[in-house]
């Protein structure tokens, strides 16, 4: 036989024997050469994680490998004794074991997990010593609790109940996912969740176990793939991006920015002819162009469908342009089946009267909410008037001790952060309104991608704008009212 196995096992110096046996070794790696029955290897925890939900995926046996596999290619290599692999057994503490695949030639390594001789993920290795919180519809695993707060929960439990109403959950399901639980894994950096996942990123949707791991503490984007997947239950492994990632970013936004500001961007780029919705309906075309283009159009497109067409053709359509790997790298979307365009131009024009930051003075009455060192703000019953120096700290809760803002250290490095809720920076060019608690920028001007160009309207050494008071969720004369600069 050509395929020559080198096994080389590493031991612990020990009096007992190993956790995980050679033979076990060999035979779990065979398993998952030849595709037999590897479900039989892993612990049935695992399993039940990984089905709990009961989604689906046309075409896959073992979802709980789902990206931990063995690459096909290769499998089909070694079947065809064209490579070598190697086998390394190593011990570690308690009743944990690994195993390392290797192929020297292609400098390829995979790692497996085992916890009383039987599978585990690497996320139940890695996070095993991980605080655990829970609440009706989530189990949040955290790394570190300090960059976690109860305001995270509250909101993803509030964001969950509206999209359940918007995909037409029903009390059945959200029954489901009180019962089952939404798992949001929050890691620290972008390593800790590549030791989870093989993937060095800043947030995904786990589909192997329906996980969301994240840096974010409330990742809206990578939320709304689970719950599509789990409206949807039985469905293809692969979306066309355009229907996939606009429904995402058209209700949850992207990577630390709302939906609001993505959107706008959107608007912006379509508006200038920069980038055109049909040049996203093939995949490949998808593909040639940035995500930081591709994204807002996209996610626009996609509010703007579901409010025309409604929740359930949308969902017809987004089955339609599902399918394999090939399946999709192949389609293109029909544009006859979509409105006609003096629809879409349409909500253009309505969606661009709705601004979260503005320059107009008050049609009505204000009245003087807060007068400090670096701020005068004003409100009336729609908006906020600010005359801003250069920032802006809004809030200061002593509950809050614990917790720590990235965004907060990331603009004032060792500044102490004293519980403040909202952030607001300004300059000649650019307006970015965060909520420290979520760290998410929750509305956003910038004059290069304003229909105007418009910079900052400024007189002695302040800038003057005013924001749509649906940016917050607290109303900022409460917050400010023991508040001093």
């Amino acid at each position: 036989m050509y395929l020559r196995i080198i096994i080389i096992v590493l031991l612990l110096i020990q009096l007992s024997s190993p956790v995980l046996a050679l033979d076990q070794a060999e035979s779990f790696i065979q398993s998952l050469i030849t595709d037999d029955n590897p479900g039989s290897f892993a612990d049935q925890s695992e399993l039940e994680t990984s089905g709990r939900l009961g989604i689906r995926y046309e075409g896959v046996d073992n979802k709980f490998l789902i990206s931990y596999d063995i690459e096909d290619s290769i499998k089909s290599s070694i079947k065809r004794n064209e490579l070598d692999y190697t086998i390394e057994v190593i011990d570690l503490e308690g009743d944990y074991s690994k195993i390392i695949f290797s192929i020297q030639e292609l400098s390829y390594r995979k790692q497996f997990y085992f916890k009383d001789q039987k599978y585990i993920s690497p996320i139940s290795y890695h996070t095993r010593d991980w605080k655990r919180i829970g609440s009706k519809h989530f189990r949040f695993l955290v790394s570190d609790t300090t960059l976690f707060n109860s305001y995270c929960i509250d909101n993803l439990e509030n964001f969950l109940l509206r999209i359940a109403g918007l995909l037409n959950f029903g009390d059945e399901k959200l029954r489901e996912l009180e019962a089952h639980k939404i798992y949001y894994l929050l890691c620290k950096d972008e390593e800790e969740i590549k030791l989870l996942t093989g993937f060095h990123t800043r947030g995904m949707y786990n589909v192997a176990y329906d996980f969301i791991i994240t840096t974010f503490n409330s990742h809206y984007h990578e939320l709304l793939h689970l719950l599509m997947n789990f409206k949807l239950q039985r469905l293809p492994l692969y979306t066309h991006p355009f229907f996939q990632e606009g429904f995402a970013v058209a209700f949850g936004g992207r990577g630390g920015k709302e939906p609001d500001v993505i959107l706008s961007l959107g608007l912006f780029l379509y508006n200038s002819k920069m980038l055109d919705y049909s040049s996203l309906l093939s995949k490949e075309g998808f593909r040639q162009v940035n995500v930081s283009l591709s994204y807002p159009v996209s996610g626009l497109y996609n509010k703007f469908l579901i409010e025309q067409i409604g929740i359930e053709k949308y969902l017809e359509l987004y089955q339609k342009y599902s399918g394999t790997a090939d399946e999709v790298e192949r389609m293109k979307i029909d544009e006859s089946e979509l409105p006609e365009r003096a629809t879409w131009h349409g909500f253009l024009v309505d969606y661009s009267q709705k601004k979260a930051i503005d320059f107009e003075n008050s049609k009505s009455e204000t009245q003087l909410i807060y007068d400090g060192a670096s701020a005068r703000i004003f409100e009336d019953l729609l908006s906020y008037y600010f005359n801003l120096r250069d920032t802006l700290l809004i809030g200061a809760d002593t509950n809050w001790r614990e917790y720590q803002s990235k965004k907060f250290y990331g603009v004032f490095g060792n500044r102490k952060y004293q519980g403040e809720k909202y952030l607001i920076l300004a300059n000649a060019n650019e307006i970015s309104i965060y909520n420290l608690f979520t760290n998410n920028l929750i509305a956003n001007y910038v004059s290069s991608f304003s229909d105007t160009h418009s910079p900052v309207p400024s007189e002695n050494g302040s800038y003057y704008f005013c924001v749509s008071k649906y940016i917050f969720d607290a109303e900022l004369k409460s917050i400010l009212a023991d508040q001093t600069d």
